[in-house]
């Protein structure tokens, strides 16, 4: 079998009111700042500071945010008898940018328990067409099948991106689209997971809503008018370009989408996925609730 053409871009476009940034002036003229997150998953803010006088603080100051809402830094004043002057402005970007990856974390196969897989190992469609480079640690699969399948989460975290805009067109043949409905989840360590080819309209999860290992998330889409029905996999982490820090990032150019090889259970092993080879999906207790508190456990229990 052939490698299949894929790209994934999972850099987001954010909207203006997405993270609010704002400050209360106290009574010995410091100066609290303070932010509102309205949109799920982990994002860095940078906010940027001119004119900045009676402080001795740096003019640009970053934080990540993974709370809806809460304290970003405090500004002293050198003279408290006298206000801090200022203008600001701020960025945002997301992502939990330079986070502590866990590589030897065990992933579920994206299906449910005992069904037969064969991943196939996806080609990135810039390299091939574009020459463009190869983006670092390049790894991703499909999945395909000859009737639906429902697809279930890899790992516990957060669903924070839905798309669910596309119909198929059953009436040709494909070797690829860029329009596909897809579900992007963060997990704990900074890593984040995106599964395109649902159905549309057939998405069983909402954004923000936390997820576990084995959770239904959707129904495959027809892929095209064959008797096709495929899921595309990726996992991948944020870094900052060599020689800048968090507190100097500017723009999307500063930092970069590092992708992972993820390790699967199988046989009580952990296992890097071979190219076009077969395998089951298998779990047990200990890997299933890895990362679940007890309440979440009962509660998986209850509902299984």
């Amino acid at each position: 079998m052939k490698k299949l053409f894929i790209f994934f871009l999972p850099f987001a476009l954010l909207a203006q009111n997405d993270i609010e940034v704002d400050y209360v002036t106290n009574s010995d003229n410091s100066l609290n700042f303070k932010y509102v997150k309205n949109i799920p998953g982990t994002h860095l803010v940078s906010v940027k500071f001119s004119n900045l006088s009676n402080t001795l603080a740096k003019d640009n100051q970053s934080k990540l945010l993974k709370s809806s809402r809460g304290s970003l830094f405090k500004l002293e004043p050198i003279n408290e008898l006298q206000q801090i002057r200022f203008r600001y402005s701020y960025s945002w970007f997301r992502g939990n940018i330079n986070s502590k990856v866990n590589f030897e974390y065990p992933y579920i196969l994206p299906f449910k328990a005992n069904t037969s897989v064969k991943p196939v190992e996806l080609y990135n469609i810039d390299n091939v067409y574009f020459k463009s480079e190869l983006a670092k640690g390049w790894k991703a699969y499909s999945f395909s099948f000859n009737e639906n399948q429902t697809v279930y989460s890899i790992r516990k975290g957060e669903v924070i991106e839905i798309i669910n805009n596309f119909e198929v067109d059953n009436s040709k043949t494909f070797d690829y689209y860029s329009n596909i409905n897809s579900i992007t989840i963060e997990h704990k360590d900074g890593t984040y997971a995106t599964y395109k080819g649902f159905d549309k309209d057939k998405i069983k999860v909402k954004i923000g809503e936390i997820v576990f290992p084995q959770t239904i998330l959707g129904e495959l889409s027809k892929f095209d008018n064959r008797n096709l029905y495929r899921l595309y996999l990726q996992l991948y982490f944020y870094r900052t370009i060599d020689g800048i820090s968090l507190n100097t990032i500017e723009s999307s150019d500063d930092y970069e989408i590092r992708y992972l090889t993820p390790k699967f259970f199988q046989n009580k092993k952990l296992i890097e996925l071979k190219n076009n080879e077969s395998y089951i999906v298998q779990f047990d207790e200990k890997i299933l609730f890895n990362e679940m508190r007890r309440k979440e456990i009962k509660k998986w229990k209850s509902y299984n």
